[in-house]
């Protein structure tokens, strides 16, 4: 039997979301379903909505929340009811709204006989994991997993361990992947073998070319950026020489003497000569070299630079590369000012002058504000680029916090890198201007 105080009726549910029929004329607005004051699904109505009129409200997430769940139809979090709240017993019944969940699998690592991990999903809350391991491609194995904990924005995650057996590591190592039922793909793989002849030479030859890559790329973007440099300038001469050509004539002068010394004037005038130290000096002498978030020394990983009350800054997606000022200066270390962050609480930052890893030490300023300091832990060492990977991020449209489809984890709104104190960067000098 309707009920006469709500406006709808929820009559089924699905992978299209919850059914709803209308029991009386509605207006337009927004039909949000809540759990536990979570928002979990949402529909626009196009215009009023007739009686008897059926709508699909999808649910696109559902909280790590004891069962049974229930949810509730509203405008606002502490809006009127709209239907008879919908209750979730189990956790079939999560999976039957949001369709098979694919959890992440991370932190897998082999500890005292033990492949432990950590799985994360981020849509079902109410998810029951349920894993199994194939070993080396034949043995089935079942896979422990503990409770789900809820995430702060919005899902759960779980720790799962596999006990293996002297008998799984073979002459040809370990092989173990991870499925969950539903998912022809496995979750994950986990690789383990011995160790081969020449692998240390390998891993060093690895490196060096790692290194020239680098290199690289950071002297053909050094040569790109004065290759413009130079033709920026060049068309403002050639801007200014036609102006000036355009205002005499119009001025109606004549080939006279007096009117060519005016024009030769004007032409030295627009072109003054620039001494070579002026477009071919990129090295700096100065004990440190300050960036600021709209420099392009902020190379890959880097969002444009943005401003608030604060002042500019800049934000970082889970990686970024910064370009070193000075490549042949060693680096006592490198200091950064965070603005901003998303996805923790305090900084979770790796760095590595190119590819050699570095100390890296956070410091509070105020709310939501750190001072990075990144230190060589063998002292000052040469530095092309400064990589930066954060272990804390997401995006906020994917949480459900904003509109924002981008990767963010820290804004910074400075960065210097300090230089040993007595080197001098040497350079050779480019051509002058012709």
């Amino acid at each position: 039997m309707d009920d006469p105080s709500f406006s709808f009726m929820i009559v089924g549910a699905g992978r299209a979301g919850l059914r709803l029929r209308a029991l009386r004329p509605f207006g337009t607005g927004t039909i949000r379903a809540w759990c536990r004051g979570i928002a979990v699904g949402q529909f626009v109505l196009p215009g009023p909505v007739a009686a008897d009129t059926l709508l699909d409200l999808p649910i696109t997430r559902l909280p790590c929340v004891p069962l049974p769940a229930r949810l509730r139809l509203a405008t606002a979090p502490d809006g009127p009811e709209l239907a008879e709240p919908w209750s979730i017993a189990s956790p079939g019944e999560a999976i039957a709204l949001l369709g098979p969940p694919a959890p992440v699998l991370e932190d897998l690592r082999l500890e005292f006989g033990m492949l432990r991990g950590t799985g994360i999903e981020r849509a079902n809350g109410l998810l029951a994991p349920a894993l199994h391991a194939v070993v080396n491609g034949t043995i089935a194995r079942l896979v422990q997993a503990e409770a789900p904990v809820a995430l702060a924005e919005g899902g759960c995650a779980f720790r799962f361990a596999l006990a293996l057996e002297p008998a799984d590591l073979t002459g040809s190592g370990l092989g173990v992947t991870l499925h969950m039922p539903g998912l022809a793909a496995p979750l994950a793989r986990f690789a383990w073998g011995p160790a081969l002849p020449g692998a240390e030479r390998l891993a060093e030859l690895e490196a060096r070319l790692l290194r020239l890559e680098q290199a690289g790329e950071s002297m053909q973007a050094s040569s790109q950026a004065q290759l413009e440099q130079r033709l920026a300038r060049q068309q403002d001469r050639i801007d200014a020489f036609i102006d000036a050509a355009a205002s005499l004539l119009l001025d109606r002068l004549t080939l006279a003497e007096p009117a060519a010394e005016a024009l030769r004037g004007l032409i030295a005038a627009a072109s003054p000569a620039t001494p070579p130290a002026a477009v071919f000096s990129p090295a700096t002498e100065a004990p440190q070299a300050m960036l600021a978030p709209h420099d392009s020394g902020f190379d890959l990983g880097w969002h444009a630079a943005e401003e608030d009350a604060g002042g500019g800054f800049r934000w970082m997606t889970l990686q970024g590369l910064v370009r070193n000022p000075a490549p042949l200066r060693p680096v006592a270390g490198v200091t950064i000012t965070v603005a901003h962050l998303y996805g923790a609480p305090a900084p979770a930052i790796e760095a590595s002058f190119d590819a050699a890893p570095c100390l890296v030490e956070a410091q509070p300023e105020g709310p939501h504000q750190f001072r990075l300091r990144i230190i060589p832990p063998s002292g000052p060492a040469p530095c092309r680029m400064l990589r930066l990977q954060s272990l804390a991020g997401g995006s906020p449209a994917e949480d459900g916090v904003s509109g924002d489809t981008r990767q963010l984890s820290v804004a910074v709104a400075g960065l210097a890198f300090d230089y040993e104190a007595g080197f001098d960067d040497v350079t050779e000098p480019g051509p002058g201007p012709r």
